[in-house]
């Protein structure tokens, strides 16, 4: 079982390690985690071979990401960091682990994620507006991910981290329902 808190503490121990060995090769390291993701991911006999399988000896699982990680090109310090993985034994992390630090090298380099939910899609210019206006409440560079959700009948729901700002349509009618019920 995926454990949120170990992805977390390899990212931070990573990112720490790189602020001293690599300082400012955060975002190299960020991209090379990312692309043996999806090298990994796009291959599943690779995925369950690789991180799932514990008959297959450590050894043998550093030698063949080895060949991997040489043709994708990855740095000293990525390889390093995932041979550590898999004498851990903590392969099977190594997706969330690359998410976590994806999102601590943000947060580090003052960017914000921030996912919209619309009920339509949003035009450029609309998209354009919001970006500023995020921009002006966080102070940082926003990045900004959407999705449609028919459901929400009108208006924006924001999330940034674990905040929620829900400015829908729904949200409202049920704010109001709860305000006419507490009278």
């Amino acid at each position: 079982m995926l454990s949120h808190a170990i992805a977390r503490r390899y990212a931070k121990g990573l990112l720490e390690a790189v602020a001293v060995i690599a300082a400012g090769r955060e975002t190299n390291i960020k991209e090379d985690l990312a692309s043996l993701v999806e090298a990994i991911d796009g291959h599943d006999g690779l995925k369950l071979l690789i991180m799932m399988n514990p008959a297959v000896p450590v050894q043998q699982k550093k030698a063949i990401l080895g060949k991997i990680m040489e043709a994708i090109g990855l740095d000293a310090t990525s390889r390093r960091f995932v041979d550590v993985l898999a004498e851990k034994e903590r392969l099977d992390h190594l997706s969330l682990i690359s998410d976590v630090y994806a999102e601590l090298v943000d947060e580090k380099s003052g960017v914000v994620n921030a996912e919209i939910t619309t009920a339509a899609p949003l035009d450029s210019g609309q998209v354009a507006q919001l970006e500023k206006s995020l921009h002006e409440a966080t102070g940082g560079e926003v990045r900004i991910s959407r999705k449609t959700d028919p459901q929400l009948l009108g208006g924006v729901v924001t999330q940034i981290g674990d905040v929620v700002y829900d400015g829908s349509l729904q949200g409202q009618l049920a704010r109001i329902r709860e305000l006419l019920e507490s009278t």
